[in-house]
């Protein structure tokens, strides 16, 4: 299994986890993504898409250049404000973007799975691959989706599970990272990342013969939390680099009601009424005192208005918002 693989896998899983799953050719032939394009190319899972006339100039790197004409030998004539006429390849203006049938085709060759058995629950987003099951073993029902991190996926796919009865057995892959947030419809499902499962290979997906059986659901021993406030309801614990706090009950109440208000920040008085705090010289600062780390990470004290807000940590950011 070779660097560019796995590089190409990754790529790929990244562009699935965006809107519109697509990459100019510059950002592809360049840098990092220069050994993942091979792949991805070779094995036409990025096909051609709009032509671009306007593109970020290869001399200064800053201003855009329009288009003027091709030169020959896989060149482009640019005109650029900056450094005038400059020349560059061509692929500077393609951009490319995920042929899903391919994709499609790569997970069931890869499950040895027919086409006949793949439904599209929501197109592009959500697919039942197909179900498969090893001898002695119970049957497996497959499902893709892109973006699980988003609510409405995820309660899509969840309302498709009830409606194919395959609570019991479903096993789904997506290119979200897991575990998937706080609350998410998901949660307590077999999901799986796949970018562990496998790689991107010749006309299919190679999925690891020996992840194949691992158990998915998801819980928080499989979390690998930086600094990050999701499992302060669920399990009053917060992470801060990767270490584990354990949570008052005084310091939950704080951090759920920081939260779940408007713009997460809170007047003092309205903290403690939050809080259901009774005492007369409430202070959260105080509160925390045997959490300190927490405290100073995630919440911030605005003297002049008297109020607290929350710090929300980067990879809460598409929860908590």
């Amino acid at each position: 299994m070779s660097q560019s693989q796995i590089d190409a896998t990754a790529l790929f899983c990244q562009l699935l986890e965006q809107d519109k799953p697509e990459i100019n050719g510059q950002a592809l032939h360049s840098g990092e993504n220069k050994d993942a394009a091979v792949h991805l190319l070779r094995e036409r899972l990025l096909v051609l898409g709009k032509t671009k006339e306007w593109v970020t100039c290869p001399e200064c790197e800053v201003d855009l250049a329009r288009v003027v004409r091709e030169v020959g030998g896989d060149k482009i004539m640019l005109m650029c404000p900056q450094c005038q006429d400059v020349t560059g390849p061509r692929h500077l203006t393609d951009t490319h973007k995920v042929s899903m049938p391919k994709f499609q085709r790569s997970l069931l060759n890869g499950l040895d799975l027919s086409a006949n058995g793949l439904s599209v629950a929501a197109e592009d987003q959500i697919w039942r691959l197909g179900t498969t099951q090893a001898s002695r073993n119970k049957p497996s029902t497959w499902y893709f989706a892109r973006q699980l991190f988003r609510p409405d996926v995820a309660a899509r796919l969840r309302e498709q599970i009830a409606l194919d009865k395959t609570t019991q057995s479903c096993v789904v892959l997506t290119t979200s990272d897991v575990p998937l947030p706080l609350g998410s419809p998901m949660t307590e499902f077999d999901v799986r990342p796949l970018v562990t499962m496998g790689r991107i290979g010749q006309s299919k997906f190679e999925f690891f013969a020996d992840r194949q059986g691992y158990p998915g659901p998801q819980v928080l021993a499989q979390a690998t939390a930086g600094t990050s406030l999701k499992y302060v309801k669920s399990e009053a614990l917060a992470f801060v680099d990767g270490v584990r706090f354990e949570l008052e009950p005084s310091q939950q109440k704080i951090l759920i009601a920081l939260i779940d208000a408007t713009d997460h920040e809170l007047e003092k008085g309205a903290l403690k009424s939050a809080c259901g705090s009774q005492s007369q010289d409430f202070s959260p600062s105080r509160e925390f005192q045997r959490n300190q780390i927490v405290y100073k990470t995630v919440i911030h004290y605005l003297r002049d208005d008297d109020r607290y807000a929350l710090v929300i940590p980067v990879e809460d950011a598409h929860w908590l918002r």
